[in-house]
């Protein structure tokens, strides 16, 4: 039978005296023995404590020098820092370069050695089709955009991250190519150039997505939220400077196109296509003969000249119509349009017409010349392509 605990520890010898405790007259009556006994259990409760915390610390992994949770996080506090000069460097861009091309390039630039991204490039959509122009690129591209097809349709060249945010107008993050079934059409490019995730961020301006801005990473998994909406900010401005570039480019084309009509006296009669010449307020102050034929309702150009506002004329009946007019009277931006009013036989025709403004020192135009002919008569202008102005 064993013996109990306090009845063993009992037969230890006693501490020595020079272990004795200072206010052994408060013990008094309690005997040494037992004193001792509780000492022993107190050590050994600490000394299990002690060896269970070891034994869970050996049972974690060790993970190498400078790859904790602290070292994560400054690793990623680096990389945004690094984004944030990138994106100084490209808004000292946008207030000093002028030409869109030479912008986008300096762009990617930035984004690939301030930044360290493997490759980026901008793809704009090309008018009329669902397919993406690439037409800018920096980093290790090796031939990448050209072995490739990015649309944004429904096909599956046009499910990727590229195609998706074309059509929601929302960045669109591939987290990890190697594994990803959308990224099928691209996988094998992409893994040979080191590619194992992407980011595309729209460019968007005015409500209208121009293209987007695509980004690789060799590390999957490589961008966060904080990361993608630095990231959408970048391809915000872009966007809007590209807008204004192009913008500039219309300005300065109406400008040279419209500059005849400051001295245009009998060149109105004899032009082929039907003009009219209205102030910053839409009201008609030179109409032609050409012109007279398309309306309905007036005789002479008297009855219309300083009479008759823009918007009340039937080209104007239609909603697109109204639309372009007061773009163009509110804005000055160059419009084109088509229209469908009823000819002298009461059936309906189909009318080209394009708005040019004379600007001023205001902020509206100070006229306006408006440009009308049966559609089909000559070949209009292509307008609102994806490539740089």
């Amino acid at each position: 039978m064993s013996v109990p605990i306090v009845q063993s520890l009992s037969r230890l010898p006693a501490p020595p005296a020079a272990l004795a405790l200072d206010g052994a007259s408060t013990l008094a009556g309690v005997p040494a023995s037992l004193i001792w006994a509780i000492a022993i259990l107190t050590f050994g409760i600490l000394l299990m404590v002690c060896v269970l915390l070891l034994l869970k610390r050996e049972s974690e992994p060790v993970l190498p020098w400078g790859q904790g949770a602290g070292a994560d996080r400054g690793r990623h506090l680096q990389h945004l820092n690094r984004l944030l000069r990138a994106i100084r460097a490209i808004n000292s861009l946008i207030l000093a370069e002028r030409d869109g091309s030479k912008l986008l390039e300096k762009a990617c630039r930035s984004l690939t050695t301030t930044r360290g991204y493997r490759m980026a490039w901008i793809g704009l959509i090309e008018e009329g089709t669902k397919r993406v122009d690439p037409v800018t690129q920096a980093g290790f591209e090796n031939g990448y955009l050209e072995q490739i097809t990015v649309t944004w349709d429904d096909a599956p060249t046009g499910q990727g991250p590229t195609g998706r945010a074309l059509k929601t107008g929302e960045p669109s993050v591939m987290r990890d190519i190697q594994s990803a079934v959308e990224f099928e059409p691209w996988r094998e490019q992409a893994l040979e150039r080191g590619y194992r995730s992407s980011a595309a961020l729209p460019l968007r301006f005015e409500g209208n997505v121009l293209g987007a801005l695509n980004v690789y990473s060799e590390m999957p998994d490589a961008f966060d939220i904080e990361e993608v909406g630095l990231l959408q900010e970048v391809a915000d401005h872009l966007a809007y400077a590209l807008g204004s570039i192009r913008l500039e480019a219309e300005l300065a084309e109406a400008r040279r196109e419209t500059e005849q009509w400051r001295h245009i006296g009998s060149a109105l009669e004899r032009a082929s296509v039907g003009i009219i010449v209205t102030d910053g307020e839409g009201i008609i102050t030179g109409i032609n003969r050409r012109m007279m034929g398309f309306l309905n309702g007036y005789e002479t150009p008297e009855e219309v000249i300083n009479r008759v506002r823009m918007a009340t004329l039937d080209i104007f009946s239609e909603a697109a119509a109204r639309a372009c007019l007061d773009e163009l009277l509110a804005r000055g931006r160059p419009v084109r349009f088509e229209c469908h009013p009823p000819g002298a036989d009461g059936r309906p025709r189909t009318l080209s017409c394009r708005g040019l403004p004379l600007l001023g020192e205001g902020a509206g135009p100070k006229e306006a010349v408006w440009m009308v002919e049966e559609a089909g008569h000559r070949p209009a202008p292509s307008v609102g392509t994806g490539r740089m102005p």
